[in-house]
């Protein structure tokens, strides 16, 4: 029986995969937070400043199912917020959603 490869999951190359086709195909994204401390190790988050949502809603991220149930599954939880939500996120103002943090975010920006 012949032995089956593992793929392996890389998640920050993914991360910046995501991030790259991200700016590349949503002009309202300023720039993208990807926050890989506490996240499990099959979820990619991402904190999306976009200038073109509106701030009227509860922060809540949005859960992009990728390749769930096999080899290469992972999640992709994208939290966009205004620039306006994110410097009140960065004073401490407005907190992030529960098991979230800015430590160790790596920035990913247009260029």
């Amino acid at each position: 029986m012949p032995k089956t490869m593992e793929t392996t999951f890389d998640r920050d190359a993914l991360a910046r995969e995501y991030a790259r086709r991200h700016l590349e195909t949503d002009s309202g994204v300023e720039e993208i937070h990807y926050l890989p401390t506490d996240a499990p190790p099959r979820e990619i988050r991402f904190l999306e400043v976009n200038r073109l949502i509106s701030g009227t809603t509860p922060l809540e991220p949005i859960d992009f199912g990728v390749d769930v149930g096999r080899a290469e599954g992972h999640t992709l939880n994208v939290l966009d917020v205004t620039p306006a939500q994110w410097d009140a996120i960065q004073n401490g103002q407005l907190p992030l959603p529960a098991g979230w943090t800015l430590d160790k975010a790596q920035t990913l920006a247009r260029r």
